[in-house]
């Protein structure tokens, strides 16, 4: 669960972006982030993620978020491991089976024996199985690297995901493979997107003016049209 409460951002040249937002998202609920272009939707994104910090109010998360972001050239000198926050614990567990086992390593690998596994597994569903987890960021293309945040969720069992344009530089295939997941996950995913095909399969739809957040039941095509008929 996801709560914001009397939530506030302001620039750093003092613009105020929103002001005193309410925002729940519950567990097991799947919603799609919509908003006009400056409303603030990528940047409510990075507050939950951890990754900016409000100047006012609260936002709780009943477990971490897993956050992936829009522009990826940020992570471009890592390697996949770095970038998925898991390269300590492949660490700790490949010097564990090599016989050093400290309590450092123990609980650093957390008793996630099936970590490289569970590596492989994801990096094959997204047609990655020929990069190694020591494969550059800077390397791949784009499509690549946002498949590799795509396989941090399986890697990383989050129950909240946060989205922003996931389904950009993604190839036909990559994209099908997204919905599939949209359609069929059990976590919490908040998405933003501009992809219409993306926002129908969300089951709900929070909108985002200056004013707050207002949640519509329905996927997109349905809050188009009532939106409509309401203008």
């Amino acid at each position: 669960m996801v709560i914001l409460q009397n939530a506030t951002y302001i620039h750093p040249n003092k613009d105020i972006l929103f002001q005193d937002i309410q925002f729940v998202v519950n567990n097991q609920e799947k919603l799609a982030l919509i908003g006009n272009n400056g409303t603030g939707k990528s940047t409510l994104l990075k507050i939950i993620a951890g990754q900016l910090s409000l100047n006012s109010g609260t936002v709780a998360c009943d477990s971490k978020p897993y956050y992936i972001p829009q522009l990826l050239d940020s992570y471009n000198k890592m390697s996949i491991a770095e970038a998925l926050g898991i390269q300590e614990k492949l660490r700790a567990f490949h010097e564990i089976l090599d016989g050093k086992m400290t309590a450092e390593n123990m609980d650093t690998l957390n008793d996630d024996w099936g970590i490289e596994d569970r590596c492989q597994q994801a990096l094959e569903h997204w047609n990655l199985s020929e990069i190694s987890l020591d494969h550059k960021i800077e390397d791949l293309s784009g499509g690549q690297k946002t498949k590799v945040f795509l396989a941090g969720i399986a890697i990383q069992e989050p129950e909240i995901i946060l989205m922003d344009e996931p389904s950009n530089h993604l190839d036909y295939e990559g994209r099908n493979l997204l919905y599939q997941f949209i359609e069929n996950c059990s976590q919490s995913p908040l998405v933003v997107s501009h992809d219409r095909t993306l926002l129908n399969l969300l089951p709900e739809i929070a909108e985002m003016t200056k004013s707050g957040i207002t949640k519509y039941g329905g996927n997109y095509d349905f809050f188009a049209e009532q939106k409509g008929i309401a203008q």
